[in-house]
């Protein structure tokens, strides 16, 4: 297959013609015309190119479409899920799919569940966020998470919770060790009552879970 950008009137012709240098110089300039002219038509297709534009106009097209979620320090790839995300949650707003697509995007989990309040046996129109997420959880990126959510959720419907589910695995050692011993005294016309006395040694180890409440801004 011959790209459009290397096409040369030249290489058509017979080779009789291709020795003659007014035919050559055409050829050339016909080339380099025809170069310029793809590369002005590559600017022009803005919304099909999304994946390839620079970060100044993916950073015009997030103000253009309203994007629900966009924070012009996220890295350049974020950026352009945002922006080709916005058109579609516009359409699907209000959607519990729109939403699981905002958590995956502002958390990078794949594994984001949006449960309803029949689903868990909350109060009508609550719902909750399950996330399963190794990132650092800060207060910034939950504000900025509840400002989009306001955009993309219907309006009925309250968020109750957010639940972060970490697997954290701990080795826990338990010991135990029992003593006895007994004292008897023996003669060779009575005998003495003996005691036995015991004692138990154990350990535990305790870890606690820190629970955190999100309220809806």
């Amino acid at each position: 297959m011959i790209d459009l950008k290397d096409i040369e009137p030249i290489k058509l012709m017979p080779q009789v013609f291709r020795k003659d240098a007014k035919i050559q110089a055409a050829s050339y300039a016909f080339r380099e015309t025809a170069r310029e002219l793809l590369k002005k038509i590559d600017t022009v297709t803005v919304y099909a190119r999304v994946d390839t534009l620079p970060e100044q106009i993916v950073d015009l097209l997030a103000v253009e479409f309203r994007a629900q979620y966009y924070d012009t320090s996220l890295p350049v790839e974020e950026k352009r899920k945002a922006v080709k995300k916005a058109l579609l949650w516009h359409c699907r707003a209000g959607t519990v799919s729109a939403v699981r697509e905002l958590t995956d995007l502002v958390w990078r989990s794949d594994s984001a569940q949006v449960q309803e309040w029949f689903d868990y046996g909350a109060a009508p129109y609550l719902f909750r966020v399950l996330l399963g997420t190794d990132m650092r959880i800060d207060e910034d990126k939950i504000d900025a998470f509840l400002a989009a959510l306001w955009k993309v959720k219907n309006t009925r419907s309250h968020l109750e919770a957010i639940a972060f589910k970490r697997q954290i695995n701990h080795t826990v050692h338990i010991g135990a060790a029992m003593r006895a011993c007994g004292h008897i005294v023996i003669t060779d016309v009575w005998h003495d009552n003996y005691k036995m006395q015991k004692e138990v040694h154990y350990g535990v180890a305790v870890s606690g879970v820190k629970r955190i409440r999100i309220k809806e801004g």
